[in-house]
């Protein structure tokens, strides 16, 4: 079994994907393991590889758990895996999820569009109720992943499960059947018409909302970090202020693919390489709709750049 994606293709594993996958784990030894349990050397193995998979196979028998791996869609090369684990039937119909990425791959939206994929197998083709995940509170990069494929925060595990050596807390999130297939029919659409000329930077025209969501609207979001304190330069501004976007939103359990419009004011010029980079990092994939301006002060005189965004919600 295979699912073909936009940029990837996912599928059951097989033996015969052992090798690569000792590969993908002798490569990301360190990185891997600020997620996971303690791991022995035997694991680092071609022979251990084959065991996880040769097990992982007897589950999927059983009906207990799946392990997918993430391959690219140009090369073929194996770059990651999806977990669905402890299965349960009867009364539940619910498992769990987990997955790793090559560190190199980060970033891309790759993994994203893997849980995507695992999730949509599991509601049509295993029936399942519900899926749950969970996630060191720290780990943002994960978090998002799961926002943005249409998980809901919960509420905070604490110390339940040990990741290298330590007890963790972990954030749990869930997605049920009903709001999968209420989620699929729902999706900001972004378009550039044919009938004007393109934008002449890193925007869209054009963004839809389906109907029945609902609208969020921030106030005008500055670039102070976490502490409260504001940076002096403007390129720090800039990045903080939409960090804290995501952090606002994400509290919301809305991702930054909900996004309906940005507007941004600055007082200083922009540097646009620099803000091209942070404001690829902040979409990660087609931008919303943006509307930039230069406004000769704003409320204080320490502030260089406000930002408001405009959400759905459903």
């Amino acid at each position: 079994m295979q699912i073909t994606g936009e940029n990837i293709v996912v599928k059951l594993a097989e033996e015969s994907d052992a090798q690569s996958l000792l590969a993908l784990e002798v490569k990301n030894r360190d990185f891997f393991q600020q997620f996971t349990g303690r791991r022995d050397e035997a694991f680092y193995t071609y022979e251990g590889q084959l065991g996880r998979i040769q097990d992982a196979l007897k589950m999927q028998q059983e009906d207990r758990g799946y392990l997918f791996f993430i391959f690219l869609r140009r090369t073929g090369q194996l770059i990651g895996e999806v977990i669905l684990s402890e299965v349960v039937r009867y009364n539940l119909q619910g498992c769990w999820i987990g997955y790793f990425l090559d560190k190199d791959f980060n970033g891309k939206g790759y993994m994203t569009e893997a849980v995507k994929l695992v999730v949509s197998y599991a509601f049509t083709e295993l029936d399942l109720h519900r899926i749950e995940a969970g996630v060191m509170p720290h780990n943002t990069g994960s978090m998002k992943v799961l926002l943005k494929a249409g998980f809901t925060k919960e509420g905070i595990a604490r110390k339940n499960v040990k990741i290298n050596g330590h007890w963790e807390d972990h954030q749990t999130l869930a997605m049920i059947k009903e709001d999968w297939l209420a989620r699929a029919g729902k999706k900001v659409h972004r378009k550039n018409p044919g009938s004007v000329a393109p934008p002449i930077g890193s925007y869209t025209h054009l963004t839809t909302v389906p109907n029945g969501a609902g609208l969020l609207v921030l106030s005008g979001q500055v670039g102070n970090d976490e502490n409260g304190e504001m940076p002096v330069e403007l390129n720090q501004q800039l990045y903080n202020a939409l960090q804290n976007i995501k952090h606002i939103l994400a509290e919301e359990s809305v991702s930054v693919d909900q996004i309906i419009k940005i507007n941004i004011w600055a007082t200083e010029e922009m540097d646009w390489r620099y803000f091209n980079q942070v404001w690829q990092e902040f979409h990660g994939g087609t931008p919303p709709a943006m509307t930039m301006a230069y406004v000769p002060a704003l409320a204080v005189s320490s502030l260089k750049v406000e930002i408001e965004a405009w959400a759905a919600k459903w």
